[in-house]
């Protein structure tokens, strides 16, 4: 199956840690959404920005063990930009209404290096940090 990934299993080392044997397809887009903190990086809706990260051809048994790695809450499939086509593929997120919160230096310095290997963009994951900040969830009751 295909799996975006767009938190730590960006890099090889990393996805290898949550899913041996996974194999690189390549870099790929998520359009309408942005990044943002909670406890650790999420995708959140965003007409304005999209978030880069790679495609992985995994195992589907591992599929929840990379949810669990990334931190997130649950899976769900979405169409991606990869070149000029667009793939289906499945990623994973935190659940709606899930508190903003500021990563841990460790949690940084991990992040940072994981899209350092991979070659994305940095400015996403610093926009990240300051999104984090003033992040409204339209989800939620105020």
């Amino acid at each position: 199956m295909r799996y975006f990934s767009y938190g730590l299993t960006v890099s090889e080392y990393e996805m290898d840690q949550a899913c041996p044997g996974a194999k690189l397809i390549g870099r790929a887009t998520l359009m309408c959404h942005e990044m943002r903190f909670a406890g650790g990086v999420d995708a959140v809706l965003n007409l304005q920005h999209s978030v880069d990260g790679m495609i992985w051809e995994i195992d589907e048994d591992y599929i929840d063990m990379i949810v669990a790695y990334e931190r997130h809450d649950g899976k769900r499939q979405m169409m991606v930009r990869k070149g000029n086509n667009v793939e289906r593929v499945w990623t994973s997120f935190k659940k709606a209404g899930t508190e903003p919160k500021h990563p841990t230096w460790e949690y940084w310095l991990e992040i940072e290096s994981a899209h350092k290997e991979a070659g994305l963009p940095f400015d996403a994951l610093e926009r990240a940090v300051g999104v984090t900040d003033y992040y409204i969830d339209l989800n939620k009751k105020y």
